[in-house]
């Protein structure tokens, strides 16, 4: 017994000697600010009722809903002064504007407020799909973060795509 005690002691004594030699991580970002798109919605299956399907960086959503947005993060530390971000519709895109989406606000723009880590660009998804067609026809609006002259888009998450359908 007296043997197991030592033996025990001797464990616990090295177990802490040892971690104390780790270095702390650190969960602060520390490296050049990025913007990134993000699906809020990521995990919400079918809400809401015109959400069709989610994932990180796609979403499937029905025509005709009054709005929709997706979120772009700022990863850093907030700027005192407002962030205007760019992004582009990629040329691969099948939906038309003015047929089945229509861009709310400044197209090709969004906005973090000063002192905030986020912007939405919002969206208005229109009738453009014939009610007759099949729920398998679909068009796809895609995304990409271009960012700004100080910050630029974070590589794996820059690009959103929808899924349009009726």
């Amino acid at each position: 017994m007296h043997k197991f005690s030592i033996l025990a002691i001797t464990l616990i004594g090295l177990s802490t000697l040892l971690t104390g030699c780790f270095e702390n991580p650190s969960w602060v970002y520390e490296g050049a600010p990025v913007v990134e798109l993000k699906n809020d919605r990521a995990g919400f299956a079918t809400q809401p009722t015109n959400n069709v399907a989610n994932t990180i960086r796609a979403r499937t959503v029905r025509q005709g809903i009054l709005r929709d947005s997706i979120l772009v993060q700022l990863v850093g530390p907030h700027q005192p002064t407002q962030t205007d971000v760019s992004y582009t519709i990629n040329t691969t895109s099948t939906a038309v504007e003015g047929t089945n989406f229509s861009v709310i606000g400044t197209k090709g723009q969004v906005t973090i407020p000063a002192n905030s880590s986020f912007g939405f660009i919002k969206f208005q998804f229109l009738p453009g799909i014939p009610a007759s067609a099949p729920a398998t026809q679909t068009v796809t609006l895609a995304i990409t973060l271009t960012g700004n002259s100080a910050i630029l888009p974070s590589e794996n998450y820059k690009t959103f795509t929808y899924t349009i359908r009726n």
